[in-house]
């Protein structure tokens, strides 16, 4: 029955100390990636047509039939007064002198820097028009920052060279991907600043001029921009440093510009070359970067600019020239800390919940380790020929032929359960923030889900023989699957019970108003679920499946010409090779998660999404704006997001753990992921603003007959 062996490796595999057990556990993820491109390029040219057209518009208006066609007198005047009206004369006369030497450089060099003038402008100039809109809403939006943060953590984390692959891959190389590149490298700071901007308004401006009747919009252009204007600034700042430090990079994506000027001297080992383009980039950069500072700005050299701005990609608040930090949290009041004797106890009722979760978590532990599977291996049969035909054999939820990663995902959201049962009788109100009765509910959401997918999963219909013949796939579920469904019932409704009586509170107190931002996260978890279910969750180019009698007989005929001499063996081996690729393209399996020859899993990724995002109405206070009925639902959405997250790591792990290597899973199953991740960032926020409600000693005036009065425990 697998056992402790099966939950490590297949029974014939490597050990898990061996590195070749790491095949045994490789994830796809460059194939779903390939397989999104693919679909991408054929099928959605003209997206990819829309988000070319502003910046191949823009370099062809102002670089093409402009910036290079004009005289060099022309760029330099017309940057001298745009230097003077930004800045000052000083700054003016600098920048006229700094273009002037670049153009005295040579004819070719001065071409090259209107070019590299041309694409930063454009780059900041769609830096501006997307981030300044994007961090204004991130400002007003607690529920849009949430969304919009990881993305530019994940932008400034990502190596710039990772940037490039898929704007070749999408748009080829030229000046368009590569001001593209730049725009996505120089963006975050912008977007951060902003949105840190709008935060530090104070809020009793704020609220003034709301109370003297001005609507949002004039709230927002007549106070918040004004006054968030330094961060801004230094935002715009700091983008157009990024993107003139990115140029020299993106000349590997055909950019032009001294940038191109700059590799080319760096392949040739042109020592003249390089040292002309150099300095023509480094003035280039002074002269914008000294149009862009901020009046008050002193802050050194260029090139300590750019590297501190590098440095600060992360965190670009500290290079706000007002130094003022986000506000600190108000003093808390000796009075009420002194007072403060603890959370509020256990009651009976939260006792009688918590031991109701723990007999289904302990139920759901013993469903594991029995039989799930019979004859054959529901999940792996997809990728394994071995695992078809296991007449007579039962495994058990944690074997790769058995539950595998469904089971084990069981097992750890079990473990999960009790350690928060625990720890809330322990603690009550202590210990880590999901440790909890909120966090009981998600995990016993989360093992629910989990069996029931497995229950709910089709095997495949047919088994493939060792002489090709096929016949129907013989299966049948055993005690352990339908013992870890009702386990999962008895525990969830254990945790809802005990989260019912639990007196827990937000912290702060709700919005006034219903949280929109969270149900645009429940739309677009909806519309990756219905992608999801249309794309393929599984590829099958096994050679059994793509190299037909017909194909066989095709390629023995090439190589009988081979012998017979009739054409060279260099000739037959690429003609053969052309066959097996066509073969491979046109003749593999590719099961969708919806067709019934397939597991079927994205149907119900679907259905659950779709319950998740139901959840998020009352969560969001679309039925009126009940602080509990608000934790309730949101906990639950957030607790089927889990589970629709672990149903597609059960079926990319338990394809990884047992599969041919032809067989991968494919990018739907990555999307349900994505889809249940969305769910769960939409509630996490909210959820976790709630906590235990607190015990106080309430001072009593004292009582004449009693010298020395108790103190009354009051619980708020």
């Amino acid at each position: 029955m697998g056992g402790v062996r099966g939950l490590i490796a297949q029974s014939d595999g490597p050990g898990f100390f061996d590195d070749e057990v790491l095949n045994e556990f490789t994830i796809p993820f460059g194939e779903w990636i390939k397989q999104a491109v693919n679909w991408t390029v054929l099928n959605l040219g003209w997206l990819l047509d829309a988000i070319e057209w502003p910046f191949r518009t823009l370099i062809d208006v102002l670089v093409n039939d402009f910036l290079t066609s004009v005289s060099w007198v022309v760029v330099v005047a017309m940057m001298f007064l745009v230097a003077w009206l930004a800045r000052n004369l000083k700054v003016a006369i600098g920048v006229a002198m700094a273009l002037t030497m670049c153009g005295l450089l040579g004819a070719n060099y001065w071409l090259e820097t209107a070019r590299t003038i041309g694409y930063i402008f454009v780059a900041v100039v769609l830096c501006v028009i997307i981030g300044i809109p994007v961090g204004i809403l991130c400002g007003r939006s607690d529920a849009t920052w949430r969304v919009v943060r990881p993305v530019l953590d994940a932008m400034q984390v990502v190596h710039s060279f990772v940037y490039m692959l898929p704007f070749m891959y999408f748009w080829g190389i030229g000046p368009v991907p590569a001001t593209m590149v730049t725009m996505i490298f120089a963006i975050p700071p912008l977007i951060r600043l902003t949105n840190l901007g709008i935060r530090q308004v104070p809020e009793d401006v704020v609220e003034a001029s709301r109370a003297f009747g001005a609507p949002e919009f004039r709230v927002l252009t007549d106070v918040q921009v004004p006054l968030a204007r330094p961060a801004i600034m230094t935002g715009i700042n700091q983008t157009l440093l990024l993107a003139i430090s990115m140029l020299g990079i993106a000349a590997i994506l055909g950019s032009g510009g001294l940038g191109a000027l700059l590799f080319r001297a760096i392949t040739n080992q042109n020592v003249a070359l390089a040292a002309s383009a150099g300095l023509a980039f480094f003035l280039v950069a002074v002269v914008l970067d000294r149009i862009s500072q901020p009046e008050s700005d002193q802050g050194g050299n260029l090139l300590s600019r750019i590297a501190a701005a590098w440095r600060s990609r992360r965190d670009p608040a500290q290079l706000l020239i007002e130094r003022e930090a986000a506000k600190a949290d108000a003093p808390v009041d000796d009075a009420v800390v002194d007072y403060v004797v603890g959370a509020t106890p256990m009651t009976s009722s939260e006792r009688a919940g918590i031991g109701i979760t723990v007999v289904g978590t302990v139920l759901a532990l013993v469903s594991v380790l029995l039989p799930w599977s019979e004859d054959a291996s529901k999940i792996s049969s997809y990728s394994r020929r071995a695992d078809e035909d296991l007449t007579g054999q039962t495994f058990n939820g944690l074997s790769a032929t058995g539950g595998s990663w469904f089971g084990i995902v069981i097992a750890l959201v079990a473990v999960w359960a009790i350690v928060a049962c625990v720890n809330s009788l322990v603690r009550p109100g202590g210990g880590p923030r999901w440790l909890s009765p909120d966090g009981a509910v998600i995990a016993t959401s989360t093992m629910l889900v989990t069996a029931i997918a497995f229950w709910y999963a089709s095997p495949p219909d047919v088994r493939v023989n060792s002489d090709g013949t096929t016949e129907p796939l013989v299966y049948s579920d055993q005690i352990g699957v339908y013992l870890a469904v009702g386990a999962g019932v008895v525990a969830l409704g254990g945790a809802v019970w005990w989260m019912m009586q639990a007196p827990r509170v937000p912290r702060t107190p709700l919005k006034p108003n219903v949280a929109v931002g969270r149900l645009i996260g429940g739309v677009a978890a909806i519309l990756l679920a219905v992608v999801s279910m249309f794309s393929a969750w599984s590829f099958d180019e096994r050679q059994d499946l793509v190299i037909t009698p017909e194909l066989e007989a095709e390629m023995e005929e090439i190589r009988e010409a081979v012998d017979a001499g009739e054409i060279q063996s260099a000739v037959g081996a690429a003609q053969i090779t052309a066959l097996r690729n066509q073969a491979t393209r046109e003749d593999a399996l590719v099961l969708d998660g919806k067709t019934s020859a397939g597991a079927g899993l994205g149907v119900l990724t679907l259905g659950l999404v779709g319950l998740g995002a139901l959840m998020l109405l009352p969560g969001a206070g679309v039925f009126g704006l009940d602080d509990r009925r608000q934790w309730y639902a949101s906990t639950l959405s957030v607790g089927v997001g889990v589970g629709v997250g672990a149903i597609a790591v059960g079926w990319i792990g338990s394809l990884t753990r047992a599969t041919d290597s032809n067989v991968v899973s494919g990018i739907g199953s990555f999307l349900a992921m994505i889809a249940g991740g969305l769910l769960v960032a939409s509630s996490a926020a909210l959820v976790a603003g709630y906590e235990r409600t607190k015990v106080y000693a309430d001072d009593l005036e004292p009582v004449p007959a009693a010298p020395t009065p108790d103190r009354e425990l009051v619980t708020t």
